[in-house]
């Protein structure tokens, strides 16, 4: 039979085979797991260093491959002195609390117990501490028993590493050309529609990767200042768990505090306070950073960018760890943030109306907008895209 012959597949049939096929790529990378995580990692990197390289590309006569090169360089660069310089600090801040988290946590349960008495309370002493009261002697003794794990668990981490440096150059290069072809895929009929709602889609995510980016700098920053002059100990590595947390919202700020709190209960404060009161000032510390970057920070660096309710962000957060772990979790607000604008165009459609204004909105009431027209070569009509 020739090709003109061929019989041709009715909407239904081509509707099914995409489905079909998404849902196979899909629980191709769910049950691949960890082959696929330095990819993704690799992918976030590369989206974020993107606008670096757009930039030289433009500076050296279009040569995408030579920008990326040179972005690509700069990373390593970037890398190895941050090894250089901050690696060492942190391995010996987590070297020193490993050792003294023995004696952190004895301090703490004295420091508790003692409460407990002056509150006429000394009969909760085994209920408290029962479960806890061999954990200085169990963490010591397993300690030994992690060295084989660690040395297997490094080894699986180069590797990773390996191959997300590799994925991170080919991202850097081919990504807009990878997503141009994607482009030409979908059908005319329907371009005008779906390469707009990804410029807004992208918008979005390119202001909430540079607002956490900030955010991570300004609360490591801030936190391990603020530790330091309260001399609770570890405080570069507090700081940077500080900052890493952010990413995680609601949960991780509250996890970077409770771990704070523990410590600097374990830890005898310079200042001759009560203990508790050394603690509560920690507490009380991060709840002002905490209430600083809600009113201050957020608003002027990202705006109330998601717009999703609290209790969507825990779900999210919750969904995601739960299928792809902490990349799901660090993915769970953006991709939640990402489907709210998908559903938006969608129930425009539903609905017989043009979705496109609504969504300008939600990114305009920020005080940003979308590109102008005149930058891609595609012209608005009626609020929708037309080439």
């Amino acid at each position: 039979m020739s090709a003109t012959n061929a019989a041709r597949w009715s909407p239904a049939t081509k509707r099914i085979v995409v489905a079909v096929l998404a849902v196979a790529v899909l629980y191709v990378a769910y049950r691949a797991g960890d082959i696929v995580r330095p990819f993704i990692w690799a992918t976030i990197v590369g989206y974020i260093l993107l606008p670096i390289v757009r930039v030289l590309e433009m500076r050296l006569a279009n040569h995408r491959g030579l920008a990326a090169g040179i972005v690509f360089l700069a990373l390593l660069v970037l890398l190895g002195a941050a090894g250089r310089v901050l690696v060492p600090l942190i391995f010996d801040q987590v070297t020193g609390f490993q050792q003294t988290l023995p004696a952190l946590i004895a301090n703490a349960q004295n420091t508790l117990a003692e409460t407990l008495d002056q509150l006429g309370a000394e009969d909760l002493d085994p209920i408290v501490f029962g479960p806890i009261a061999n954990g200085p002697i169990e963490l010591t003794r397993n300690a030994a028993n992690l060295a084989v794990p660690f040395i297997v668990g490094l080894s699986h981490f180069l590797l990773e590493f390996l191959i997300f440096l590799i994925a991170t150059f080919f991202v850097l290069r081919d990504l807009p050309r990878l997503i141009r072809w994607v482009g030409r895929r979908i059908p005319t009929a329907h371009r005008h529609e779906v390469l707009p709602l990804g410029e807004q889609v992208n918008l979005l995510l390119g202001r909430y990767v540079r607002g956490q980016l900030i955010l991570v700098g300004i609360m490591w920053t801030a936190t391990t200042i603020g530790l330091t002059l309260f001399g609770v100990p570890f405080s570069l590595l507090l700081g940077f768990m500080t900052g890493a947390l952010e990413i995680v919202p609601i949960i991780g700020p509250i996890t970077a505090g409770a771990i704070a709190c523990l410590v600097a209960l374990g830890h005898p404060n310079p200042f001759g306070w009560s203990q508790l009161v050394y603690v509560a000032a920690i507490a009380i510390m991060y709840t002002v950073l905490r209430h600083a970057e809600d009113y201050f920070v957020i608003p002027f660096v990202i705006g109330r960018i998601v717009k999703l309710h609290p209790a969507v962000v825990i779900f999210s957060l919750l969904t995601g760890g739960a299928i792809f772990g902490l990349l799901g979790v660090i993915l769970a607000v953006p991709a939640a943030a990402t489907l709210r604008l998908v559903l938006i165009y969608v129930g425009a459609k539903l609905r017989d109306e043009d979705p496109f204004p609504r969504l300008e909105e939600e990114l305009a009431a920020e005080g940003e907008r979308p590109p102008e027209p005149a930058a891609t070569g595609i012209h608005p009509v009626g609020g929708r895209l037309r080439s």
